[in-house]
């Protein structure tokens, strides 16, 4: 079986996506919406490591139009990243 890496994710993300709406019409009230907020940030953080590699670490994320924007470390060097689909990451800038 050759599969890519990435092929696999993609695959994986429009396979839950598809489950969602299920989900989310099972939740009901504010304390609902109030626990996914920091779900989003273990998605940024395992999606990121997905693409670079286990050993950079999230310092911040925010999100802006449509994009993600993540400020990540590895071994001291600091990168800005951003992404659109939380699969596809790009630099942005480094430090």
């Amino acid at each position: 079986m050759n599969i890519e890496r990435r092929s696999f994710i993609k695959g994986c993300a429009a396979a839950g996506a598809l489950l969602l709406p299920g989900i989310a019409g099972a939740a009901k009230g504010a304390s609902a919406q109030h626990a996914a907020a920091p779900d989003t940030g273990l998605r940024v953080q395992k999606s990121i490591q997905a693409s670079f590699g286990g050993g950079f670490s999230v310092r911040a994320h925010t999100q802006s139009g449509g994009w993600t924007y993540a400020h990540i470390e590895h071994f001291g060097t600091r990168y800005e990243v951003a992404s659109a689909d939380l699969l596809d990451w790009k630099i942005v800038g480094s430090a």
